[in-house]
């Protein structure tokens, strides 16, 4: 009850804090309508020989956001040759990118009304536009414009402000990149943006893929972290924590997990703070190992150890794909959410099951069947 009561609690303050910030925005864009000149389009035919830096903005929050946007890094490298890529990303899951060897440079700008060092914006925006990109793509939400990724990008002084023509797009950028029809993977719509300038070193469709690069020596840290916990070369990890209306019920997780022990495979259970908490409530199947709490990369680590994960759409589904682990993904919808398998869903590639199941239960039987039909694990 009383964690309902506090989950209630701050659905409240959230909804409060999205309508303030709704009619700030709102005001911002008002402002900037009146007083900044249209853009003007670049004209003449970009030649990708000739694109020395680019510049990537993703003002996102979310994981998996920022690993589906590893496609397009990659194909930015491939199309720009003699190019380096920077990006821009909040201070949220951006360390998830380290290492990526298609990221030249890594700029972080907190999502905060108020920063601690209110001189950090404008010191940034100096050395971006010190930089001098050729272009600066407003990688942000095709369906949903952003204020603060579109700015950032018209400031950032690149020659080309390319992104999605959406909401006041037009006011920002000098390059609107018409909406592709749906339905169509997140990947895919990501690459349509640089599709809208160059059609060189451009990836096929199925074998575009988030990519997620550990060190060797995080993968070793992983394995050893793996094989202290009892844990195996064909152990399965469940992940139950996602928002609650795509929540999985936990009695269906740990009737999952008592299958798989009866099988003679080791499982491990990932759990944020509110699903623990409900965990407390219920018996563990005996062998069932409850992962304890880890920094993002020491996360991601260990969930390159396992051999499938089963997971509701969140980050670590991303992840899980991005590190090359099989997966089997729940998508479950409700009255008042829509699943988008096809847009977020890897089902398309190898290794990877899908469960699209709108508003209906999802039985144990069919994510165990799921499980089983997976090559890697059968």
């Amino acid at each position: 009850m009383m964690l309902r009561e506090e989950t209630a609690r701050m659905g409240r303050f959230k909804d409060g804090a999205k309508r303030f910030e709704r009619a700030g925005s709102g005001a911002l864009r008002g402002l900037l309508r009146a007083f900044l000149p249209r853009p003007k389009p670049e004209m003449g035919r970009l030649e990708p020989a000739s694109v020395r830096r680019v510049l990537i903005v993703r003002q996102d929050s979310r994981l998996g956001n920022l690993l589906l946007l590893t496609p397009l890094l990659k194909a930015l490298r491939a199309a720009f040759t003699a190019s380096v890529t920077d990006i821009l990303v909040s201070d949220a899951y951006g360390e998830i990118l380290r290492g990526d060897p298609n990221v030249h440079e890594q700029f972080v700008l907190p999502k905060e009304i108020l920063w601690p060092d209110p001189t950090l914006p404008v010191r940034l925006l100096r050395t971006l536009r010190g930089n001098r990109y050729d272009v600066a793509f407003d990688a942000s939400a095709m369906h949903a414009f952003s204020l603060s990724s579109a700015i950032i990008t018209a400031l950032s002084g690149a020659r080309r402000t390319v992104g999605f023509d959406r909401g006041d797009a037009k006011v920002f950028l000098n390059e609107l990149v018409p909406q592709p029809a749906l339905p169509l993977h997140e990947t895919q719509i990501q690459l349509g943006l640089l599709r809208h300038l160059v059609a060189v070193g451009m990836e096929e469709p199925e074998s575009a893929q988030p990519e997620c690069h550990l060190s060797v020596e995080e993968r070793a840290d992983g394995e050893v972290l793996w094989s202290s916990w009892g844990l195996e070369g064909d152990s399965v990890a469940l992940f139950v924590g996602a928002r609650a209306e795509k929540r999985w019920p936990l009695s269906s997780f740990l009737e999952l997990a008592r299958r798989i022990l009866a099988q003679g495979r080791r499982c491990v259970l990932f759990a944020g703070p509110a699903e623990k908490f409900l965990l407390s409530g219920l018996r563990l199947p005996d062998g069932l190992v409850m992962a304890p709490s880890l920094p993002l990369r020491r996360f991601a680590s260990v969930l390159s150890q396992s051999r499938a994960v089963v997971t509701a759409d969140t980050g670590p589904m991303h992840l899980a794909v991005a590190l090359g682990v099989s997966t089997v993904e729940l998508f479950l919808g409700s009255a008042t959410w829509s699943s988008e398998p096809w847009r977020y869903g890897y089902g398309h590639l190898p290794g990877h099951r899908v469960i699209d199941a709108g508003e209906r239960k999802v039985s144990v039987d069919e994510v165990w069947q799921a499980l089983r039909d997976l090559p890697i694990v059968a």
